[in-house]
């Protein structure tokens, strides 16, 4: 079976995370800089993405509360046309509010130290947006 990726994008760091065979259970997988060039930012993706046999991408969409675009999610959406374009893998976007916010809350409440909460916030929040939409998923 093939595994579904999800990335969690930032204009700093890219937050990978990439479930099992079985497309149970998301794990952290890596943290990508992100390039002051767009598109270097997408060959660096499309790099990792070749390594790992897919079904599909996920891309979380950082939302307002309200529902409406955020400046990040018109590049995010950006990222997904690029994505779509330059390999083969289907991508999607899913909703992302507060998974960081989340993820910080849960590393704070574990007595994990700043530094080491930056180093990793990104893979797992790709985690977390991982696990919800293959929950999801399973569902159907």
């Amino acid at each position: 079976m093939c595994r579904v990726l999800s990335i969690d994008y930032g204009q700093k760091r890219i937050g990978l995370a990439l479930s099992d065979r079985t497309r149970t259970v998301a794990t952290p997988l890596k943290t990508v800089l992100a390039s002051s060039d767009h598109a270097q930012t997408v060959r660096s993706l499309i790099q990792e993405i070749s390594k790992h046999d897919l079904k599909m991408i996920v891309i979380g969409l950082p939302l307002h509360l309200s529902s409406h675009e955020s400046p990040l999610s018109l590049l995010v959406r950006e990222l997904k046309e690029r994505l779509e374009k330059e390999q083969p893998t289907p991508v999607t976007l899913w909703d992302e509010r507060l998974t960081s916010k989340q993820i910080e809350k849960a590393m704070i409440e574990a007595g994990v130290k700043r530094k080491k909460r930056k180093a990793h916030i990104d893979t797992l929040s790709a985690t977390l947006i991982l696990q919800s939409y293959l929950d999801y998923d399973r569902s159907l």
